[in-house]
């Protein structure tokens, strides 16, 4: 059964070369797609840090920034996704 679907799949890629070019493509950005995401993670891991570091003692830094976990999701949910970033602006 599983080499009955994958000689199909190699018909259907051999039938339509587009298909191949599209997967080599896709196989082929990958890799700079992961290292961009690697460097956005780790500058957000920075700026988490920094922001649990300088909110210690104040309402915000309670609220939003109190261990560098909950600083990461703050900065991703209210910082990039823009969702709710009025509630820890207002608290400063």
């Amino acid at each position: 059964a599983r080499l009955t679907r994958m000689a199909r799949m190699a018909r259907l890629l051999r039938a339509m070369p587009e298909l191949m070019i599209l997967i080599k493509g896709i196989c082929a950005a990958t890799r700079s797609v992961l290292f961009t995401l690697m460097l956005l993670c780790l500058l957000m891991y920075v700026f988490a840090i920094a922001f649990a570091q300088l909110t210690v003692g104040t309402e915000v830094g309670h609220t939003y920034f109190n261990k560098v976990g909950s600083s990461m999701y703050t900065l991703l949910v209210c910082g990039t996704m823009l969702d709710g970033i009025g509630a820890p602006l207002s608290k400063l």
